[in-house]
């Protein structure tokens, strides 16, 4: 080992004199004259001797104190490889099969989470201070041993203490530093290998095997049926019912009764099996889906009313009913463009039905133009004849193609679902009868109890009251929402900046801006209908049988001289939903064939919309309701008593019935007193 030191660096060296004079003297004595041991210091004037003149314990001293000193210095240079003794532990098929097989190799790094990448780290940085001492001289014994002494009092450079400390890859401190055979084995395998990625897949502890759901029989054949189950029990409920079928199943096997699996084990293996996995059996439909991978769609390759989306929602609020006046929830229908998130169509109603979609859709086209795809959910308002009938639907008759989401499958329609939750919710809360979930559940059935009498007294045309007359007040009348959602449309398409369009300037761009840009760029080559085609197109159709002039529609006759051309044929007849007053006739190809007048025999005195046959029928039902609900209530109030068949209530029966009176009150005081005699001495 090439040590130097000057008399001045071995003062207070054990062995030696005090005084540096008299160190001079005994160091030139020990070299003998030698200039193998005595040498002038480069750019001093002082000699240096080598530390083989010094005596043996003052030479350890040394050694340690120049140890130190180069663990505690960054390497001046590059790790020597060519330092290489003794042999990896690994095998060499081992390393041999992960050098020719990248793949094996790369899967198990990619297998390495943090913490052993940590650990392979510092056991790589402790056998690189290993070669670096043995560079300076050391051998590799005395390197390790070195480095463990040192690391187990605590010695060594902070980052190396700390690398030594994270190496052991053990939880706690049961003892510090590291174990001088480990630190061999690190270094073996080091050396062993070249690339850094085989260093630390080789360096890279084991991690202990998980236990997963799979691989226990008794998890998925005994505990998950009970677990799996609709009313959604908790994994105590069900492990309590597995502990019962185990105990039942094995009661005759003391070993079994004994293995059975304890609840913090079972709800481990529950908290391991995936949220998609776990789930099954427990939910279906639209919530079993929202754990399922989904399909992005990418709006950007449809054009411009490319494809439209329609969904319909009830608002929580209450209004005026446009007809009674009464307090009533309102639906609402919204018709979405796809591409540029553009509200396109609305209307309001009240109830979900193919009359409120259909003025929704005639809205949209009217000020919109005509898309190339219908896109709504299955729900009887869309699906309804008078949109998709082959021949007599709207949409055959424009050309558009609608489809329709899997029922129970809300997430295809989320884009429309997420307005749904956003505008509805905020054009509620512009009122005071707002209901919904953010609103004080205690505020919110106080005035739905005030609403409830003010409808009461409506109903029985009675005068209001004070409250009833505030009530009132705040009730919104079905104009004022009309146009509180005309505003809040407007404000969705020019004001709102969505966060699935274009940025421009760092701000996301409004549907009407994007859709502006959209038609700039692609030119406008949207379809557009006339008014008499609107008219037209939105009327719905039917088919009927004409007989001797006359057609049969919504229980009206239709009366027309050129119908009997047609006698007896199946006609088209196409009807406005507002106007019962005529009808147009077509023949099954399409042609006009004449306007047939209500007259004649109906079954109603005057004509009957199809608006008021639809009221006419939903208020139907709701009556039938509440008639089977009072019936209900008059059937509690007479609950049958079934009267036990030993007693004997015939003299009671003959007392109530006059007509069979045949004994006066004495006598009857006489029998009584006769049998309680009778009863008293038996």
């Amino acid at each position: 080992m090439s040590i130097w030191l000057t008399a001045k660096e071995c003062v207070s060296l054990p062995g030696l004199p005090r005084m540096q004079q008299n160190i001079h003297s005994r160091l030139d004595k020990a070299t003998g004259n030698s200039a193998e041991l005595r040498r002038r210091r480069k750019g001093t004037k002082a000699f240096e001797y080598h530390i083989d003149c010094l005596p043996e314990q003052a030479r350890e001293i040394v050694k340690q104190r120049h140890y130190k000193s180069l663990i505690a210095q960054a390497p001046a240079q590059p790790v020597d490889e060519s330092v290489k003794r003794g042999t990896a532990i690994k095998s060499r098929d081992e390393l041999a099969i992960m050098r020719q097989c990248p793949a094996l190799l790369d899967r198990k790094v990619q297998s390495l989470n943090d913490h052993q990448k940590q650990i392979a780290d510092a056991r790589m940085m402790l056998a690189q201070e290993v070669i670096r001492l043995q560079q300076a001289g050391m051998t590799r014994i005395a390197a390790v041993t070195f480095i463990v002494e040192e690391s187990k009092a605590g010695t060594l450079p902070e980052a190396l203490q700390r690398a030594a400390t994270l190496a052991n890859a053990k939880k706690g401190r049961t003892r510090q530093g590291v174990g001088k055979s480990s630190l061999q084995e690190w270094v073996s395998l080091y050396l062993s290998v070249e690339r850094p990625q085989e260093r630390l897949a080789i360096l890279a502890p084991g991690q202990p095997k998980k236990q997963r759901p799979e691989d226990m029989t008794w998890f998925y054949t005994l505990f998950w049926p009970h677990y799996a189950r609709a009313c959604g029990p908790t994994v105590l409920e069900a492990y309590r019912a597995f502990q019962a079928d185990w105990q039942g199943k094995y009661h005759d096997q003391p070993a079994m009764l004994a293995a059975l699996p304890t609840y913090d084990k079972v709800n481990r293996m529950v908290k391991r099996v995936a949220p998609h996995r776990r789930v099954k059996g427990r939910v279906t439909g639209s919530a079993l889906k929202a754990y399922q991978v989904y399909q992005q769609r990418d709006w950007a390759q449809m054009p411009v009313n490319g494809c439209w989306i329609a969904d319909g929602k009830s608002v929580n609020m209450k209004v005026a009913h446009p007809i009674h006046g009464r307090p009533f929830t309102p639906e609402l229908t919204l018709v979405l463009d796809g591409r540029t998130r553009y509200l396109v169509g609305w209307s309001l109603s009240l109830a979900e039905n193919a009359i409120a979609v259909a003025d929704a859709w005639r809205y949209a086209i009217q000020h919109h133009g005509k898309p190339l795809f219908a896109y709504s959910d299955n729900g009887g308002g869309e699906t309804n004849k008078m949109l998709d009938a082959d021949i007599t639907g709207i949409f055959p008759r424009l050309g558009i193609e609608h489809i329709t989401g899997i029922p129970g499958n809300p997430q295809a329609r989320g884009i429309i679902e997420r307005l749904n939750g956003v505008l509805p919710r905020r054009l509620a809360l512009r009122f005071q009868t707002y209901n919904g979930l953010s609103a004080d559940p205690n505020g919110v059935r106080v005035q739905g109890q005030k609403l409830l009498s003010l409808s009461n007294a409506l109903r029985q045309g009675k005068e209001l009251n004070a409250t009833q007359q505030k009530t009132l007040a705040i009730l919104p009348s079905w104009r004022q929402l009309i146009d509180a959602i005309e505003e809040e449309v407007q404000r969705y398409n020019h004001s709102h900046e969505h966060s699935a369009l274009p940025k421009v300037n760092g701000k996301s761009m409004t549907p009407a801006a994007y859709r502006k840009a959209l038609l700039a760029e692609e030119g406008d080559n949207i379809e557009y209908l006339t008014l008499g085609e609107l008219r037209e197109m939105f009327m719905p159709e039917e088919k009927r049988v004409a007989q001797r002039g006359w057609v049969e529609l919504l229980n009206n006759q239709y009366f027309a001289r050129e119908l009997i051309e047609v006698d007896r044929q199946t006609v088209r007849v196409a009807y406005d939903i507002h106007n019962p007053n005529e009808v147009i006739i077509r023949q099954m190809d399409g042609a006009y064939l004449c306007t047939a007048l209500w007259n004649g025999n109906t079954v109603s005195p005057v004509p009957v919309s199809r608006v008021e046959k639809a009221l006419e029928a939903r208020a139907k039902r709701r009556i039938k309701l509440a008639e089977n609900k009072i019936q209900d209530a008059k059937d509690e109030l007479r609950p049958v008593i079934d009267a036990p068949k030993e007693n004997d209530y015939s003299l009671l029966v003959a007392l109530l019935n006059k007509s069979e009176i045949c004994v006066t009150t004495s006598s009857l005081s006489g029998r009584l007193l006769h049998d309680a005699d009778a009863v008293w001495h038996s």
